[in-house]
């Protein structure tokens, strides 16, 4: 609009734009771009912050200036903000400068030590959703949990209420299962595993998961080797009904939305606090409804948790967290030195999984007995076991080959193949054996150093990409023998893994 016609319909200090489709994304949906011209006529600086409307949706966004990708009277929406809110190209947006989040006043609160109420920590978790804190403000508040006082058990409670309240809320009828790993263990796969095998019994498990952040893959980059994993919430009640189950990417949900906005600043900032890994956790278990809950926390060295110390902290944050929402909860706490299964990386992990379910000659064992364990752990907690009987019926499913006809109908009811063999799982073409210099034993496989070379193959983005572990700790290796083997989809990808290998071996040998 020009700006007469602005002036006209101006009475508030508001002033109107057409929006114009930008084809770029930045990650930040509060990104606007508007012209240099309007900027003059309207005050408005690179950097300024407005509150921008369009019908009933409203949010704040950031202002970029430009002379030439956009014309005057226009407003330039990126890609990020056009997903969120699909404003139609020519569209009339309201625009005026935003005041000051509110809850800013509560973040210095924190950032002196001060205890925050209800009241206050809802505020800031609204801010959050509502794009009225950016990224800078978010920090200060993430930050804010390794000051003195930290948060409080009573503060963690108030996040992940808030969290779960600020986002759309699932209800179901009965006993609710779910099993979350904090993660940090290369393959350890055991989800899709724990699901088959619990909702074949008869046991709802609507499991939502996350995609990787610096691992090499998140269940739901895995699963979507073999399914869709993105649904509403209509869709996934109908897998649910059908399957007693669904392995989803909770991404595609508004399930405790803050969360999305802080994890990724405590990326940035190389933190992740305590209460903000609890918190995200248990926040998107109240919105799924959650009744019954396993909670697996590997230690080990490059893992999240390091010393069973930290371990029994979070275990207990875990458990007071539980209890204030209801949930019944089971903390698993276990020392794992090394990968856990034989594949690494979303087609690889997805081969071992069949091989375990069809219970082949040559399926991981160790990614097994650790299904099973956690399996058993939740057929107790609900009570659908005795006590000490759980890891048995469990693993009778397996056998049974229940576990497996039950993932088979959880990936048709996904949109994917209901007869999925492990034949039918294609892994890289261009491949590469990594030999052993030495005879000895497997001492060690670094955590990281492994992650490191899955991602450099292409995971968790291109499905084929990995490492296979020909030989395991504990092993015996002779000179010659292959330790593992890369897989990837083309060449450059391969040569620049082989090239990292000079710098970064992932195996000790002694």
């Amino acid at each position: 609009m020009t700006p007469k016609e602005n002036k006209e319909n101006n009475n508030d200090g508001a002033f109107f734009l057409r929006a114009k489709p930008v084809d770029i994304q930045t990650g930040h949906p509060w990104e606007v771009i508007i012209h240099y011209e309007d900027g003059k006529t309207y005050d408005i600086r690179a950097g300024d912050e407005l509150t921008l409307k369009w019908g009933q949706k409203k949010t704040e966004v950031g202002v970029n200036i430009s002379k030439n990708i956009i014309k005057p009277g226009e407003i330039g929406l990126l890609q990020d903000i056009l997903d969120k809110f699909n404003i139609p190209e020519g569209a009339v947006v309201e625009l005026k400068l935003a005041p000051l989040a509110s809850s800013l006043v509560c973040i210095q609160k924190k950032l002196v030590g001060r205890h925050l109420s209800y009241e206050s920590i809802r505020a800031i978790i609204s801010d959050i959703v509502n794009y009225h804190l950016d990224d800078v403000q978010i920090a200060f508040f993430v930050a804010s949990a390794f000051m003195k006082n930290g948060f409080s058990n009573e503060e963690i409670y108030y996040m992940t209420k808030a969290m779960a309240e600020t986002g759309e809320m699932l209800h179901w009828d009965g006993i609710v299962a779910d099993k979350h790993s904090i993660g940090g263990v290369p393959g350890n796969r055991t989800t899709p595993l724990v699901v088959s095998i619990i909702s074949s019994l008869g046991i709802k498990i609507p499991k939502t998961s996350s995609r990787a952040i610096t691992s090499e893959a998140g269940t739901a980059d895995v699963m979507e080797a073999v399914c869709a994993v993105e649904f509403n919430i209509p869709q996934i009640k109908e897998i649910v009904d059908q399957t007693n189950a669904c392995l989803i990417w909770g991404g595609a949900l508004k399930l405790a939305p803050a969360d999305d906005r802080i994890l990724k600043v405590s990326y940035e900032l190389g933190i992740e606090p305590y209460s903000k890994i609890v918190t995200s956790i248990m926040a998107k278990k109240v919105a799924m409804g959650a009744t019954h809950l396993v909670i697996d926390i590997p230690i080990g060295p490059g893992l999240k948790m390091h010393k069973m110390q930290e371990a029994l902290k979070m275990k207990n944050i875990f458990e007071y967290l539980a209890k204030k929402f209801n949930i019944k909860i089971n903390v698993v706490i276990e020392e794992i030195l090394g990968p856990v299964g034989r594949g690494i990386g979303p087609a690889l992990e997805i081969r071992d999984i069949l091989r375990v379910l069809s219970q082949a000659d040559n399926r991981p064992l160790d990614l097994e007995r650790r299904a099973v364990k956690l399996a058993g752990n939740l057929l107790e907690l609900t009570n659908k076991a005795k006590k000490g009987a759980g890891e048995t019926m469990a693993r009778e499913q397996l056998k049974n080959g229940e576990a497996l006809a039950q993932f088979r109908k959880i990936v048709a009811a996904q949109g994917g193949d209901g007869n999925l063999s492990e034949s039918s799982i294609k892994i890289g073409e261009q491949s590469y054996e990594v030999k052993s210099a030495t005879s000895g034993i497997v001492k060690n496989i670094d955590n990281l150093k492994l992650i490191r070379l899955v991602r450099l193959l292409g995971s968790p983005i291109t499905k084929e990409g990995g490492v296979y572990l020909n030989k395991v700790l504990g092993e015996k290796v002779e000179v010659g023998e292959t330790l593992f083997t890369l897989y990837t989809t083309g060449e450059q990808r391969l040569t620049l893994t082989i090239n990292e290998l000079a710098k970064n071996q992932p195996y000790l040998i002694v």
